[in-house]
């Protein structure tokens, strides 16, 4: 008995020793994460204070902060010719504004979310402080928000400017009297303002001069002045009695509403040779920065042309040339000398004949004594034929046409070696078709048929169909496809009302990019069909087509003329197979809004909020 008592003793002491030592190892890790962000203690001088002179500014926090980008982010208002200089010092903001500040002057200081605590890098949002040179402090403001012209997308780091004259030409030689940067929403507040006259413009500024500078900066204005405004509107709270208890509470109503900024890049005229290189021995690519279509020559240098020693081929944007080379004396040089001729402009926009002078090297790769010969035979082989490529493939569209491609430019395409067959029962039966040459790339043609849903069909292209520039024939080719189902295809019928001018409606993709799936052009409300669409997700926009060209234009700010405008219906539309979208729009008279709704993501969000909620509760 004395032996299990003592046994016991030892295995409780054993076991208190094990969990007590285990419990005061090391310091305690975890604790709650720092999620404040820093407080600011004191500030010299204190937001609101008058007759303050220093050039110096000094911001004092409960914690040590960082202030990483910074720079990027800190706006002062008026702005200062010289760049500020900022500094930490312990737990100080220090702000040099390095110059003298004008005297009887509100001057506004934004920070946005540029400072944040040392440790976990918490951001205070939306810092700003504001004192005055002089005896009045100002306090009026412009708020608002910049848009994209074209898909409005908010705009954030552009400059908002404001300018006290009524000149045109002030944005363009002048800096402004007072300025702010947007936020990732594309918003903007130009405070501590004096009641004044202002015109209002959006800036990318590009070269950092606060100064348009066309063709480098895209631009956004208000087509009028605007005059900021404050009107204080008392509450009386009566249920306190008697006179000297009368408490009065109100709120102070900011006009203007805030304005909404459009910025655009203006059509600008500034045509270069951007890029040359000489990727194979008979081939030449130039790429210019904008359209040379009728305005472009070349000509060798250090070598004689002989007719048809080129052949062109242009994009089409008309902004990249391919030139083929065929004169094998020509395209066996190792070097080239050419002159490029385009269009260019002077400092009166008056034209004249630009030349440049371009030298292009090509050596060919050189294969090891054992493999060259091989090598050499294997290239000539193929230097003799090309291969004809197609856009066949299973589920095709029944509302394409096929494109037949050669990777030279063809001379001669012989139909009659071209059959196509539809299967009819188990049998391939020989159909018509029709086949004409792109109007752009010689080197593809179109082949066009009605095609029938859920249909196999086999291309035949007999040997030697294609002969190139190069005198070279196409090899033999067989395809077969099969075109899509009826039942894979979904439409949507879209009821337009506020027609009022010719509108351009085009069906997007529900992707960042948003290209382009369908586009048709209407002068009048009605119903709009939008037929044979892959079942997904779409969007869809207006463009307001003033001049009735089939496409959105840009601004021009010396014109005083805005963008075309663009409108989005508000719903992502989604299309199954073998169904119709009916949606209804009444084209709104303005938007700026592009808070597009997802309504299946949507109701998942709402579906995963109360399975996580059931979930929380079940603990």
């Amino acid at each position: 008995m004395a032996n299990k008592i003592l046994l016991l003793v030892i295995i409780v002491i054993g076991y208190l020793s094990f969990f007590t030592s285990c419990a005061n190892i090391g310091m305690p890790s975890g604790g709650l994460k720092d999620s404040i962000a820093p407080v600011i203690v004191r500030s010299i001088p204190a937001y609101g204070q008058r007759n303050f002179t220093d050039q110096k500014i000094r911001m004092t926090f409960n914690e040590f902060v960082i202030v990483e980008g910074l720079n990027d982010k800190f706006v002062v208002s008026p702005p200062t010719t010289k760049r500020p200089i900022i500094r930490t010092k312990g737990k100080t903001l220090i702000i040099d504004l390095n110059e003298k500040l004008k005297a009887n002057t509100t001057y506004s200081l934004d920070f946005k979310d540029g400072v944040s605590d040392n440790n976990e890098r918490n951001a205070l949002r939306n810092l700003r402080l504001a004192f005055s040179t002089g005896p009045d402090f100002d306090s009026l403001r412009v708020v608002g928000f910049i848009k994209d012209a074209f898909n409005l997308e908010p705009i954030a780091n552009s400059y908002v400017l404001l300018y006290r004259g009524r000149s045109d030409t002030l944005v363009y030689k002048t800096r402004p009297d007072f300025i702010a940067k947007t936020d990732q929403k594309g918003f903007f507040a130009v405070t501590n303002l004096p009641a004044d006259t202002f015109q209002v413009y959006g800036l990318s500024d590009v070269d950092n001069n606060l100064k348009f500078t066309p063709g480098s900066d895209s631009i956004s204005f208000i087509d009028n002045l605007v005059i900021p405004s404050a009107k204080f509107f008392p509450e009386r709270d009566t249920t306190i009695s008697g006179n000297d208890t009368l408490l009065v509470f109100g709120k102070t109503r900011f006009s203007p509403e805030p304005l909404y900024l459009l910025r655009f890049g203006e059509p600008f005229f500034d045509l270069r040779l951007d890029k040359y290189v000489h990727p194979t021995r008979k081939v030449v690519d130039l790429t210019f920065t904008q359209s040379v279509a009728d305005t472009f020559s070349i000509e060798p240098v250090n070598f004689e042309a002989k007719p048809g020693w080129k052949f062109t081929e242009m994009s089409s944007k008309s902004d990249s040339v391919r030139i083929w080379l065929t004169d094998s004396m020509v395209y066996n040089k190792d070097t080239l000398i050419f002159k490029v001729d385009y269009l260019q402009q002077d400092s009166l926009k008056e034209y004249y004949t630009k030349s440049d002078t371009i030298r292009l090297y090509f050596t060919d790769v050189t294969q090891s004594s054992r493999n060259k010969r091989k090598e050499r035979r294997r290239i000539d082989k193929e230097e003799n034929s090309v291969m004809l490529t197609t856009n066949a493939k299973a589920g095709f569209d029944i509302y394409r046409q096929l494109l037949i491609e050669s990777p030279e430019p063809i001379s001669v395409f012989d139909s009659t070696k071209i059959s196509l067959f539809e299967k009819i029962d188990t049998l391939f039966t020989p159909i018509k078709y029709k086949l004409t040459p792109d109007s752009l790339n010689k080197r593809r043609y179109h082949l066009a048929h009605p095609w029938k849903y859920g249909t196999d069909y086999k291309l035949t292209i007999d040997s030697a169909a294609v002969k190139t520039i190069y005198s070279t024939d196409s090899k033999k080719i067989k395809e077969e496809f099969k075109t899509q189902e009826e039942e894979y295809y979904g439409k949507i019928i879209l009821d337009l009302k506020n027609i009022t001018v010719p509108t351009i409606v085009e069906l997007l993709t529900d992707e960042k990019d948003e290209k382009i799936v369908q586009s048709v052009s209407v002068t009048k409300s009605g119903p709009v069909t939008f037929q044979y669409l892959e079942p997904r997700k779409y969007l869809i926009k207006t463009i307001f087509d003033r001049n009735n060209n089939g496409k959105w234009d840009t601004g021009d700010l010396k014109k005083r003329i805005q963008p075309e405008e663009v409108m989005y219906y508000l719903e992502v539309v989604k299309v199954r197979g073998n169904w119709e979208a009916k949606k209804d729009w009444s084209l709104p008279s303005q938007q700026f809004s592009k808070t597009i709704i997802d309504e299946e993501l949507e109701a998942q969000k709402i579906k995963d909020k109360l399975k996580k909620k059931k979930k929380t509760t079940a603990f």
